[in-house]
């Protein structure tokens, strides 16, 4: 089961982005856990309450991550970044939303 939805994830991310680089400093195993994070996060965002997430952009290295992009309020950012901080699999979150009102 793991391994299947670990495949989904990663076909899911070929379809949206059209390709993927796969960073130098990342194994293929680490990377492809990094693309479970990213897509779980992704998930979470969409079905959160309140957030504009389709401006916010995700990317994992290591377990670290990325959130850029715009939201409306300090509000929205702050939530993006909980609940990205309580997604399994994360170790940061380093947050470069800016707001846009």
């Amino acid at each position: 089961m793991k391994k299947y939805t670990l495949f989904l994830s990663v076909l899911s991310m070929l379809l949206f982005t059209g390709c993927i680089a796969m960073s130098p400093y990342e194994k293929p195993t680490k990377f492809a856990e990094g693309s479970v994070i990213t897509t779980s996060i992704k998930s979470r965002l969409i079905n959160t309450n309140g957030l504009d997430s389709f401006q916010i952009n995700v990317s994992t290295l290591n377990g670290d991550v990325l959130l850029s992009g715009f939201v409306a309020n300090d509000k929205q950012r702050l939530l993006a970044q909980k609940v990205t901080e309580n997604t399994k699999g994360v170790r940061r979150v380093i947050n470069h939303i800016e707001i846009i009102p």
